[in-house]
């Protein structure tokens, strides 16, 4: 099982020129490390992100601490050690259940991996951003209210607002 961590605009953009489109967005961020950072003590999570992502300016190629990087890429990939690479969403998902001591495995990007996970048997939840706003974007995500997905009670929803942009944070499931 895994779960998907995303943050799309009104029309379901995620970025713009490999960035994300929006000012920063303090508490989607916090969201974003506890989500993916918190495990059981003596484990680990696995986050699963595109080459593309990797290189955004957002990662800059550098392993996101105390979880295990999982990088997709049909090319070589030269990354740092501890960072594992896979060919496909299936080989990283097999990379992350095979590490001993993984406590949950999440998808963090971009579009073509969100779009082969949204769709994926083993997807469990999408940890959902709804940024208030459009910003433009040129890579976006399916429409995941058309896909049927619905919010899921949760003690981590929240609605904010930082730097004059507003935002919810829910989980939704199929």
């Amino acid at each position: 099982m895994f779960d998907i961590v995303v943050a799309a605009d009104l029309d379901w953009g995620i970025g713009k020129a490999s960035a994300l489109p929006w000012p920063k967005l303090k508490g989607d961020l916090a969201h974003f490390k506890r989500l993916t950072s918190e495990s059981p003590e003596g484990t680990r999570n696995a986050i699963i992100m595109g080459r593309r992502t990797w290189e955004s300016a957002e990662v800059a190629a550098r392993p996101l601490p105390r979880r295990l990087n999982i990088v997709i890429s049909r090319s070589t990939l030269i990354a740092p050690e501890g960072v594992g690479a896979a060919r496909s969403l299936d080989d990283a998902l097999a990379v992350a259940s095979g590490t001993p001591g993984i406590a949950a495995t999440f998808v963090v990007g971009g579009s073509q991996i969100f779009r082969e996970a949204l769709v994926h048997p083993q997807l469990r939840h999408v940890y959902l951003t709804r940024v208030e706003g459009r910003f433009g974007c040129d890579t976006v995500i399916p429409d995941l209210d058309a896909m049927g997905f619905k919010p899921t009670p949760w003690d981590g929803a929240l609605r904010d607002e930082d730097n004059h942009v507003r935002y919810r944070i829910e989980r939704l499931a199929r």
